[in-house]
């Protein structure tokens, strides 16, 4: 089998609901959520799609650096490869672009579709995989007043979802995470996420007043580029650290765990390192050096979020905490598949059929593109 052609697909779909984070403000209505599908062909009349999701500034990688790091470096180096020589195509990916881990992993993503529809089966069995189960899942809560998150999370816990992730910022922090909860009670997970916006002595003091309320683990609270500061505030806490906006590149998940910051790792379909081929490889280590880890992901389409319910269908047993999945139809109007991944009173199904389990709806990939660049 030969890869023949490939599509780079900019789609750009309608934000729903506000979402607001510390440092960033809100993302809100009116606005576009950015993604990049990247389709491959090949002669044996199989095709397989990818997505990732630029949202900067959570994202080093926009949208339009995707297509051209696809278009003028990657693609042209794939094209006539078998797409099942993942290793030899990775080797030559990150040779001639050595980070762009967005870049390389929606092309991965595609790759893992085609073996899978190939064999006629789902990418969680090639993974080496049992009988998928649907997937407990952690609802968002984005900042807001007390009494507004408590309501919002209780709204959660009704619907059947086990964990909250709340997001936090300076100011009533402790008075929101000390609502919500009153609200979910002792029973279900409660984590927060800070998003970069304390400072090492503040992200301590915060930590530690929040402690008596039962964390289950603190996300990237100090700012991305201060490894050294986040293991200060991992060693001075009980609570384990989370890093996000840290952990991009291979290389940062080495530092951090090196310097002691990494309580619990945490991996999506695009970082760090990138792809399932990327998400693989850190859970075997992880599994070998017994690193809890958690899969989250950044508002997604269906292809991406199918991507994740594979992985955390096939490393169940290494992925400790319970998963964050979100997109459609919670925090935008549309999706560009047939079917879109379906959320239930609190879990995730894992769609069904070979490879991802999804396929691209044309006339929505149409009506939400800003143009597709063909390579052959």
């Amino acid at each position: 089998m030969k890869i023949t052609k490939v599509e780079i697909i900019p789609v750009d779909i309608p934000r729903t609901k506000v979402l607001t984070l510390a440092r960033y403000g809100n993302l809100g209505k009116g606005g576009m959520f950015e993604f990049v599908l990247t389709r491959i062909h090949t002669d044996e009349g199989i095709t397989g799609v990818g997505e990732v999701p630029p949202l900067p500034p959570l994202s080093p990688e926009s949208q339009p650096v995707i297509v051209d790091v696809q278009k003028k470096w990657l693609v042209p180096g794939l094209l006539g490869m078998d797409p099942f020589e993942t290793e030899a195509i990775w080797e030559k990916m990150d040779f001639i672009a050595p980070t762009y881990t967005m870049a390389k992993a929606a092309i991965d993503m595609a790759l893992w579709d085609i073996m899978g529809k190939s064999l006629d089966m789902p990418v969680h069995r090639l993974m080496g995989g049992s009988k998928p189960e649907k997937i407990p899942n952690v609802g968002l809560v984005g900042i807001d007043k007390p009494e507004v998150v408590a309501d919002v999370a209780e709204g959660f816990v009704k619907e059947g979802y086990q964990g909250i992730r709340l997001k936090i910022a300076p100011g009533s922090d402790v008075d929101c995470v000390a609502a919500v909860r009153d609200a979910i009670g002792g029973g279900v997970d409660l984590r927060v996420d800070c998003n970069q916006g304390y400072r090492t002595a503040e992200a301590v003091k915060m930590i530690r007043d929040i402690e008596p309320y039962g964390i289950e683990f603190v996300e990237q609270p100090t700012v991305w580029w201060d490894f050294k500061g986040m293991a200060e505030v991992a060693m001075a806490v009980d609570t384990p650290l989370m890093a996000h906006e840290s952990m991009y590149l291979l290389s940062d998940v080495k530092n951090l765990i090196d310097a002691g910051a990494v309580g619990v790792m945490g991996l999506k379909t695009y970082r760090p390192w990138g792809g399932l081929t990327g998400a693989r490889r850190l859970l075997e280590m992880a599994r070998v050096m017994n690193i809890p880890c958690m899969f989250h992901d950044d508002l997604e389409m269906s292809v991406s979020l199918a991507a994740a319910t594979q992985i955390i269908t096939a490393y169940r047993n290494v992925i400790t905490h319970k998963c964050e999945l979100s997109g459609y139809p919670e925090w935008m109007g549309d999706d560009v598949t047939t079917e879109s991944v379906r959320f239930e009173k609190g879990y995730v199904h894992v769609p069904e059929g070979p490879g991802l389990g999804v396929e691209l709806d044309e006339d929505k990939v149409e009506k939400y593109t800003k143009g597709i660049i063909t390579l052959e």
